[in-house]
C-alpha cells in the first residue's frame, strides 16, 4: 500500500487516472474483450430498430473501443490492488494460526488494513469515472439501453427486481453521469460554454426522467423518443476528442423537447467529508467485526464467510452513503446569454454562479 499510493495519489489530485498498457495488450491477446465487441455491436442494432428516420447512432467499432477502454482500466485497478490484498491475507493467516499471546491488537490492525485496502480500491474506481467522464457515461448509456430490451426467454429472472425497477435505476445513473460530465469541464474552458454544457445535461435530464415515467406508466412510443436522445449521446460521446465538434453538443438539438412537468432529479452534493467519514466508519466496522470474530474462535471458513457478508453488505451502505453529485433541479433567474445555438437547442439560460 506504502508502494502504491505515491503513485496513485497524485493522478487522483489531477483527475489524470488513465490506466492501461500491459493490461489491454494481455486483455486483446487472452480473447477478454470479444464480449465488448458482441455488447457494441447488440446495442447499436437495437438502437437502430427504435430510433426514428434521420435519427443517429454510433459507430460500433467507435463503441466498443470506449467499452473495451472501461474494462481494461477497471481491469488494471482490481490488479493493482490484488497485490495489497493478498498481502493482508497472508498476514490474517499468519495471525490465525500463530496463536501469538498478545496478538489482538496486531489484529485489529490487521483486518483495519483489509478494509483500507477495500476503500483505497473503491476510491480509485470512483477517481477513474472522475478522470474519463466520457467512458463512463457511454457505459451508464449501454445499460440503458440493455435495461430497456425485451427480456430473453433463457434469461434467468431475479426476482425482487422488475424490469421496470431496472429501467428507472438506470436512467437515474446515466442522468447522474450526465451531471458528473457536465460539472467535470475543465475549469479552463471558457466560462459562458461551460454555463451552457452545464444547462444543455440539464435538459437532456429533464428529457430522460419525462420518457423514463412514460415508458413505465406504458406508452412505447417513449422508448423510440429515449432511443434517440441516447444514440444522439452515444454518437457524441464515441466521437474522437480531438476533433473540434466533440465537444459543441451533448446532443443534437432536433432531438431535445422541452417538457417543463419534470424538473429533473433531486439534488445530492457530493462531500468531501461525508466521503471521508463513511471510509473511516466502514473501515473501523469492518476492524471491529474482525476483532469480534477473532475471539469467538469460529472455523475459519465460517469466520471468512461472514467477514465477506459484512464487507459486501458494508460497500453497498457505503455506496448509498456516498452518492455521485447531480445537477441542479432549476435554472437560476440570473442568465448567461444565450447565443443562436442556445434558441435552437432549447438552452437558453443558466444560473451566472454555476460558471465558475
Amino acid at each position: 500500500m506504502a508502494l502504491t499510493l505515491p503513485f496513485v495519489a497524485p493522478l487522483w489530485a489531477g483527475r489524470a487516472r488513465r490506466p492501461g498498457g500491459a493490461v489491454f495488450r494481455f486483455a486483446q491477446r487472452r480473447g477478454l474483450l470479444k464480449t465488448s465487441a458482441e455488447r457494441a455491436a447488440h446495442v447499436v442494432r437495437a438502437l437502430g430498430e427504435q430510433i426514428p428516420a434521420g435519427g443517429e447512432a454510433p459507430d460500433v467499432d467507435r463503441l466498443r473501443q470506449r467499452l473495451d477502454d472501461r474494462r481494461c482500466s477497471i481491469l488494471s485497478i482490481l490488479t493493482l490492488w490484488l497485490f495489497p490484498y493478498l498481502g493482508v491475507v497472508a498476514a490474517l493467516f499468519v495471525l490465525l494460526n500463530g496463536r501469538f499471546g498478545a496478538g489482538y491488537l496486531w489484529m485489529v490492525l490487521v483486518w483495519g488494513m483489509f478494509g483500507g485496502v477495500l476503500v483505497l480500491a473503491d476510491v480509485d474506481r470512483r477517481m477513474l469515472a472522475r478522470s474519463l467522464p466520457l467512458e463512463h457515461t457511454t457505459f451508464m448509456a449501454v445499460q440503458v439501453v440493455e435495461a430497456c430490451l425485451p427480456p430473453e426467454p433463457s434469461r434467468v429472472e431475479l426476482r425482487g427486481r422488475s424490469r421496470v425497477s431496472a429501467i428507472c435505476a438506470s436512467v437515474d445513473d446515466l442522468c447522474a453521469a450526465l451531471g458528473r460530465q457536465a460539472n467535470l469541464e475543465p475549469r479552463r474552458t471558457d466560462a459562458l460554454h461551460r454555463a451552457r454544457l452545464r444547462a444543455e445535461a440539464l435538459e437532456v435530464v429533464r428529457n430522460f426522467h419525462a420518457a423514463k415515467i412514460r415508458l413505465v406508466e406504458g406508452d412505447q412510443a417513449a422508448l423510440g423518443t429515449l432511443y434517440a436522445v441516447i444514440g444522439s449521446l452515444l454518437t457524441r460521446t464515441v466521437a474522437p476528442t480531438h476533433l473540434p465538434e466533440s465537444a459543441s453538443r451533448l446532443v443534437a438539438p432536433e432531438v431535445l423537447s422541452a417538457d417543463e412537468s419534470w424538473e429533473g432529479p433531486p439534488l445530492r452534493n457530493e462531500s468531501a467529508g461525508a466521503k471521508a467519514l463513511g471510509y473511516v466508519v466502514f473501515i473501523v466496522g469492518l476492524a471491529g467485526f474482525g476483532y469480534v470474530l477473532s475471539l469467538l474462535n469460529l472455523p475459519e471458513p465460517l469466520a471468512w464467510a461472514l467477514l465477506i457478508l459484512m464487507a459486501g453488505a458494508g460497500h453497498r451502505v457505503l455506496n448509498r452513503w456516498l452518492p455521485v453529485p447531480t445537477l441542479p433541479t432549476e435554472l437560476s433567474p440570473t442568465a448567461v446569454p444565450a447565443g443562436p445555438s442556445a434558441g435552437e437547442g432549447g438552452v437558453g439560460t443558466y444560473g451566472a454562479g454555476q460558471a465558475g
